[in-house]
């Protein structure tokens, strides 16, 4: 009974040493950089480039995503975001963690700024606070020099619940890091247009 007790404490100390201080399987519990940080010079060299479409894009395909300028009241719109890296090296980035941690939208109506819905704004709230509550293992992929990679979009609806008839114009502001870290790079300005 005592050499059970034993193996099973070893076994624990070992997770615990192995798991929990490990920042690529819970980043925000320890005080490592948090995956894909990179120097302001990195960040300079991604750019950032934004499309409007009524289908969601999915996780990492190569290319531009489809664009679509129209949409009727009621119909998704989704945001396909493009990461390209200007650099001659390869650069990791975190592709995909939690969208509320990564990406910021800047909407503006008619020429007037939307908030987000409260639901998000609690989410930024506490991304801005510093707490890092990845649910599932984020996504830490390298970027080749001058190959555009597509990742998970966003829809604007989750952000600012239905949009009203009018004209749009939008900007993504985006960290590379797996959690808020502050350091917001913008993308292209795009414009689109919602009819009733």
């Amino acid at each position: 009974m005592q050499a059970r007790r034993v193996v099973v404490r070893s076994l624990l100390a070992f997770v615990v040493a192995v798991f929990v201080a490990d920042p690529w399987c819970f980043p925000g519990l320890t005080q490592q950089k948090y995956p894909g940080e990179l120097s302001a010079e990195q960040r300079r060299a991604l750019e950032i480039s934004i499309s409007t479409n009524a289908a969601p894009s999915g996780f990492f395909s190569a290319g531009e995503a489809s664009k679509k300028l129209r949409f009727t009241a009621g119909e998704d719109v989704n945001v396909g975001i493009v990461i390209t890296n200007t650099e001659i090296e390869p650069l990791k980035i975190c592709a995909f963690s939690n969208p509320y941690y990564q990406n910021r939208p800047d909407l503006l109506r008619d020429g007037k700024p939307l908030a987000y819905s409260e639901r998000v704004s609690e989410s930024v709230r506490q991304s801005d606070r510093g707490t890092c509550e990845v649910t599932r293992m984020p996504d830490v992929v390298g970027l080749k020099p001058n190959a555009p990679l597509r990742v998970p979009s966003i829809q604007l609806q989750e952000w600012y619940g239905p949009l009203k008839p009018g004209q749009y114009k939008l900007t993504l502001k985006r960290t590379f890091a797996c959690c808020a870290d502050g350091a917001l790079k913008p993308s292209n300005q795009i414009g689109f247009e919602v009819t009733p």
